[in-house]
């Protein structure tokens, strides 16, 4: 899969500089904030990346994810993102997060195109009796 970097800085997260899709304050740490299409990757989700050992949890979504397997990764500043460019990765996930979950917190938010085409595509996988597993 592709992953891509981002920062907390407006240049990376415009007006939501510093805060993550539930509210709270991107991750760095022994955990860090991760962005993806919380159709695929629900919100909560863990994961460690095989090639670097680190571990991620999706706190967080972007245009740029919807409709693709692609995971963007924070980093605590932009010389980090620029140093990360775009890679090919292999994820380990660690535990599922919640769709229906992912769906309370979007379907408020449909103003946005990517919004709705993720809270579609929720909708759908749960209709489907699918919960917590991408797939």
């Amino acid at each position: 899969m592709v992953a891509t970097a981002y920062g907390a800085s407006a240049k990376c997260n415009s007006k939501w500089a510093g805060k993550n899709a539930v509210g709270g304050r991107l991750k760095s740490g022994a955990v860090t904030s991760a962005a993806a299409d919380w159709s695929r990757f629900p919100v909560g989700t863990r994961f460690r990346l095989k090639e670097t050992g680190r571990v991620y949890v999706v706190d967080d979504y972007g245009s740029a994810m919807v409709g693709k397997d692609k995971v963007d990764l924070f980093k605590t500043n932009y010389r980090e993102v620029y140093r990360w460019g775009v890679r090919n990765v292999q994820l380990e996930i660690i535990e599922w997060g919640d769709f229906a979950k992912s769906l309370a917190i979007l379907k408020p938010r449909c103003k946005s195109r990517h919004v709705r085409s993720m809270v579609q595509s929720l909708e759908a996988k749960l209709r489907n009796g699918q919960t917590g597993r991408a797939g």
